[in-house]
């Protein structure tokens, strides 16, 4: 099987006053330390130094041309058909070892054994496998371990084989989710050694928001729906192509390029654009029921339970579904400045608050908002390693994946540039347009401002026990169940 890269989408009856607008601004991203940023995956010269043509530009998503210019997703579905699901177990079964093909709900993975292995096959000018491009299998971070004894971390959760699915994307055979993959975790960890600020976002030029808000200003009165629907094409026009940047992470990189397609992915679903695939979302716009002019952003935000840790701080477990959604409502002044509003409307915070509640259901359903899951979870990792200096503790620092960056992590295009999206309904006799998304994660704030709570039991001492429990078959893996 060849996974896809590793290197690395007619009423006229007219109003009775005028046409309140609602519009929602795509998003402004920064992410500090050991944040993330997004992008697109691509081409890259592997571990070993091949150079593998795995471009994944439409792995599942977002498509992104070589002008870097965004293109609409196209759909993307959850791998739960029965046919379906017995393809990519007869895939799996073909292209990978067996033991590496079976389901385990605690998967080991040494995270020194693993830049180890990376190391050797560079040294052979060997390729890195499947089962290291993607973690063996593993799609969820439950628990960090320090093994002091053999100076080692090691990260555990659940595992299960994979492949790529029709959309090429690779996916878990039978939960349908994506693993976890090393650019990503190498990403993780070279933007928590630099310290940089890293981020994503999608930005209005100023001059085209002040000329549309000149538009609204002179057009806001009565009139008919088609005009009204004129109207609201005229202002996506007139915004026209918002500038993406990436800062602080690779811009080709996948990492970057998920953060990317998870925003415009909650854009088009908010808008009405993208169905969201379960009964309990529904779009922003088929919530709403008028209310004079506004603009807002939405981003997601890291979202975890308290960490769960052992007296000697050498076990944490995370929980928590990982991310949650923002709202705030802004201002757009004639020269096309925004700034935050002193309050957000009601719709918007209960969309916000809805969408949160139901967002490991939508994670579940997309893979897109799957792998924003599985990079905050690496993200946050990477912080946590540092604010415990558990490097330190046992003598690793991960030089060879801050050497080898260029190698480990696929570069593809880098996405410079998306439409505006627009969507408008009739609300009893108003019209309302929604043109808007957003994203943010900070890993640093999540581990120094998340609730640490030593453990009451002997529950995590257990698993961290079992995680120690190598035997000599196992001794110098990277992995074990």
């Amino acid at each position: 099987m060849k996974f896809p890269s590793h290197k690395l989408r007619k009423s006229h009856r007219p109003f009775g006053h005028a046409i309140p607008i609602l519009v929602c601004l795509s998003l402004v991203l920064c992410v500090c330390t050991p944040g993330l940023a997004q992008t697109t995956g691509g081409g890259n010269n592997n571990g070993g130094g091949n150079n593998q043509n795995n471009n994944q530009q439409n792995a599942g998503g977002i498509t992104i041309d070589a002008d870097g210019v965004i293109a609409a997703p196209f759909r993307v579905t959850q791998n739960s058909g029965q046919l379906n699901q017995r393809r990519l177990q007869a895939i799996a079964a073909d292209s990978l070892s067996a033991d590496v093909n079976q389901k385990s709900e605690f998967r080991k993975i040494s995270l020194v054994e693993l830049e180890k292995a990376c190391r050797d096959l560079k040294a052979k000018n060997q390729p890195l496998t499947p089962e290291i491009l993607y973690l063996a299998g593993l799609w969820r971070i439950d628990y960090l371990f320090v093994d002091h004894e053999n100076n080692d971390l090691i990260i555990a959760g659940p595992a299960e084989g994979f492949a790529a699915n029709a959309q090429n994307r690779v996916v878990c055979v039978e939960s349908g989710r994506p693993p976890l993959r090393l650019d990503d975790l190498v990403v993780a960890f070279q933007s928590q050694e630099r310290g940089l600020v890293t981020g994503c976002s999608f930005d209005a030029k100023s001059e085209n928001l002040a000329r549309m808000n000149e538009y609204i200003r002179r057009t806001n009165s009565a009139s008919s729906t088609a005009t009204a629907a004129t109207r609201f094409k005229t202002m996506a026009q007139m915004l026209g192509m918002q500038d993406v940047s990436v800062t602080g992470v690779p811009a080709g990189s996948h990492y970057a390029r998920i953060l990317v397609e998870a925003d415009y992915m909650l854009k088009r679903i908010s808008i009405g654009l993208e169905p969201s695939g379960i009964r309990e979302i529904k779009s922003h716009l088929a919530t709403l029921r008028g209310g004079g002019n506004s603009t807002q952003r939405w981003w997601f935000t890291p979202l975890y339970d308290a960490f769960t840790t052992t007296a000697d701080r050498n076990a944490f477990q995370f929980s928590g579904q990982r991310l949650q959604m923002m709202s705030q409502e802004e201002f757009v002044n004639q020269a096309g400045q925004r700034t935050d509003a002193a309050h957000t409307r009601v719709s918007t915070t209960k969309y916000s608050q809805h969408f949160t509640k139901n967002f490991a259901k939508l994670a579940d359903q997309h893979p897109t908002f799957a792998e924003l899951q599985s990079i905050t979870d690496l993200t946050v990792l990477a912080a946590l390693i540092k604010k415990e200096r558990l490097e330190e503790q046992v003598n690793w620092y991960h030089r060879f994946f801050s050497a080898e960056v260029e190698s480990l992590v696929p570069v593809g295009n880098i996405p410079k540039q998306v439409p505006t999206a627009m969507n408008y309904k009739k609300a009893g006799r108003l019209m309302i347009c929604l043109v808007g998304g957003g994203v943010t994660v900070n890993a640093r704030a999540v581990v120094n401002r998340t609730e640490f709570q030593t453990s009451r039991d002997n529950k995590l001492d257990e698993k961290k026990s079992a995680a120690f429990d190598r035997d000599q078959e196992k001794a110098g893996r990277w992995w074990w169940d």
